[in-house]
Parts: C-alpha cells; structure tokens; sequence
C-alpha cells in the first residue's frame, strides 16, 4: 500500500513539472506582429516617402521684372534686362580681358535684400534662368565673380545690386524667367526654401528687339567701378 501511494504522489509531482503550452503560442504571435510590422514598414516606404524631386523643391514665389517679389527668407527684384555679344572679365591679378560669345549674353540686373539673416549667392545652387520649355541655364563661368551679383553680401536692411550674366542661345530669349535661389547646406534637406521666379517681361516681340538692340561690347568692369 505505501508503494502505490508513493508511486501515485511522483506521478503527481511528473505532471505538475511538465512545461505550460502557452510560450509556443506567445512566439508565433510575436513572429506573426514582426511580419506585420515589417509590412507596414515597407507600405510605408513606398507610398509615404518623398521623391527626390520633392526633397530639392522649392517653394516658389512669382514676380515680374519690376515687381518686389517678397519671401520668407529674402526680397529680390529685377530691375532690367540686356543684350551683349561680348563682355569683359578679369583674372586674379584684375588683368582685363574681353570675352565673345557666339551666342547671347544676357545681363540681368538684380537687387536683393535678406529677411534676418546675410548670405552670398552660391555657385553650387546658382540662381538660373528658366527658358519656357524648361532648360534651365547657370550664370556664365566665363565672367569673374567678383564683376558680378555673386560678389555681394546680400544683408537684411540694406539692398545689394548687381548683375547676373547669363549665356544662351537667341532662341531661348523669349519667355524666359529668372529663378533666384539663395544658397541652401547640401547636407540638410528644407523641402520649403523659398525661391522666387521672376517673368523677365520677354514676349517674342521684346525679346526679338532685345536681340536686335544687343551691344557689340558691354563693359562690366567699369560698371562695378
């Protein structure tokens, strides 16, 4: 008799040990909440995620030469527009030289003033000129900065002035537009930097006289003297 009772107290004790069944089932629902969470994630990434396209965008303002185009960060104006076949420029000894193109200079006089803070214009983010059918040209790199807008402090209180020269085809004149971008760190991303884009005012018959009337030979050294 004391021999079945022991052995029925260790059968007791053996079913008491066994392991509770519910720790399989918290790992499934655990590996199944992953899956779910990696799901989402990846909807996320696809249907969330800004294009490249709009991490760079701008938020634009828009003018006409003439106007006071005003944003968050700086007010600009254009205040006219001219035509030249050759310009002069000088080296880093202030050695003057003359420069031809074959195409169109085109002298863009600008005054911008800064809302808080001052700030040069940057040729890693150059202010362009925007052509109607989107082709969008950087200032020419065969004018000294120093002769230019790029030269300037643009300062909040005070309005600097200068000229932006640009070289293109005749036939990119017409209906073309200044988009003016202050400079912006190519390590942060504001998907809202302002810029402005100013209509230059070139309807096909202006921009037509414009070429027409262009100079021969505009001095640019003299000016920013």
């Amino acid at each position: 008799m004391a021999v079945a009772q022991a052995e029925s107290r260790t059968s007791r004790r053996a079913v008491r040990a066994k392991p509770p069944r519910h720790g399989v089932g918290r790992r499934i629902a655990a590996g199944v909440a992953g899956i779910a969470l990696a799901a989402a994630a990846v909807y996320a990434q696809q249907n969330f995620a800004m294009s490249y396209e709009q991490r760079t965008s701008y938020l634009t303002y828009k003018g006409r030469i003439g106007e006071t185009v005003e944003t968050k960060r700086f007010t600009v104006k254009v205040l006219s527009v001219t035509a030249a076949r050759a310009v002069d420029t000088t080296d880093y000894s202030d050695k003057v030289s003359k420069v031809a193109t074959g195409n169109l200079f085109l002298l863009v006089d600008v005054s911008a003033t800064s809302a808080r803070e001052p700030f040069k214009l940057s040729r890693l983010n150059p202010p362009v000129l925007l052509t109607e059918d989107g082709r969008r040209y950087q200032p020419t790199d065969k004018v000294n900065d120093t002769l230019t807008l790029f030269n300037k402090y643009i300062q909040p209180g005070f309005w600097s002035s200068g000229l932006l020269v640009f070289e293109v085809p005749p036939n990119a004149v017409a209906d073309a537009s200044l988009v003016f971008i202050p400079p912006v760190s190519p390590l942060v991303s504001d998907n809202y930097a302002p810029e402005a884009q100013i209509d230059l005012g070139l309807s096909r018959a202006a921009a037509a006289r414009l070429i027409a009337q262009a100079e021969d030979y505009h001095s640019l050294v003299s000016a920013s003297r």
